[in-house]
């Protein structure tokens, strides 16, 4: 066998690396590659990280929007009613957007409200109660400001436990609405409200996720199972001052009188403030067709004096 001397032995070493180098410097890109995003997963009984509020300061706050700050050469006097597909993993999320009057000929950001619908219902059940009606007669009259009003499709046959509603709200048609529509994306001017089923759904959402939310309204909801039993728990995890403002409201011969009773009495027994108001009538449409004036009026009235 041949002795290399030292030297040799290292200059040989050296040319080694140079060319393993110079592979990997040459290895081909391929500029297709793209980064799969983690899709969302959904644990409906657990809260999910929301924004904490925005904090009151002397910062000057956005102005809501009035009739006399819309385009005075647009001469609409209805707003619109627009379908939407949002995809979410391999689902496909859907519901209808109300734009007020002149929104398209405007440069305002506007508050936002989203309904949700009652058991075997679907967002169609808003519109058949008369809701853009009813929203474009207070906006011409000038009771209530223009806002955005959005009503998500829920899948009502599928169990809580296995339902993937509410994270779809927070985590998908909320952010999609902020992006695509010029709101006023601040908590203080967004609120959540629902009937019946959909009542629980705003209960529990504005309360687990009370950073993202200013008001909600649940208008002749029975709760869903064992959130009565949460409820004091929910309120504790509140921050001091942020209780959003609720308003509760239910019909005399209502099968669920008991269970929106006990919320109510669960709530002001926590010192929480709340809208209450029993009403005649029935668990139906025609009492919640009777009371969409009042609903909406309510909600718009906690953007005033922010």
């Amino acid at each position: 066998m041949v002795s290399l001397p030292k030297a040799g032995l290292l200059a040989i070493t050296l040319l080694v690396l140079l060319a393993a180098c110079s592979m990997l410097d040459a290895s081909p890109v391929n500029e297709t590659d793209t980064v799969t995003p983690n899709l969302p997963t959904s644990q409906p009984e657990q809260p999910s990280q929301t924004p904490l509020p925005t904090q009151k300061s002397d910062t000057p706050q956005p102005a809501l929007p009035t009739t006399d700050t819309v385009e005075q050469s647009c001469s609409e006097s209805a707003g619109k009613l627009q379908g939407y597909q949002i995809s979410w993993g391999d689902e496909l999320l859907s519901g209808t957007v109300y734009t007020p009057p002149c929104y398209l000929e405007s440069d305002l950001r506007y508050p936002t409200l989203y309904l949700l619908h009652g058991a075997t219902e679907t967002e169609q059940q808003w519109e058949d109660l008369g809701l853009d009606e009813v929203a474009n007669d207070l906006i011409g009259r000038e009771e209530i400001p223009p806002l955005i009003i959005i009503m998500p499709r829920e899948d009502t046959w599928i169990s809580l436990k296995d339902n993937h509603y509410g994270d779809q709200l927070i985590q998908a048609v909320i952010p999609w609405i902020d992006n695509e529509y010029r709101t006023l994306a601040e908590r203080r001017y967004r609120a959540v409200g629902g009937l019946s089923r959909g009542g629980n759904w705003a209960l529990r959402l504005g309360l687990l996720h009370w950073g993202m939310f200013g008001s909600l309204g649940a208008h002749s909801a029975p709760l869903f199972y064992g959130d009565l039993n949460r409820l004091p728990g929910w309120l504790e995890d509140i921050q001091e001052g942020s209780i959003p403002r609720i308003y509760l409201d239910i019909s005399e011969g209502d099968k669920y009188l008991a269970e929106a009773e006990s919320l109510r009495d669960i709530l002001e027994k926590a010192g929480v403030a709340l809208e209450w108001h029993l009403y005649p009538g029935l668990h139906n449409d025609t009492y919640w067709s009777s009371h969409l004036e009042e609903y909406l009026l309510w909600y718009c009235e906690g953007w005033n004096g922010h």
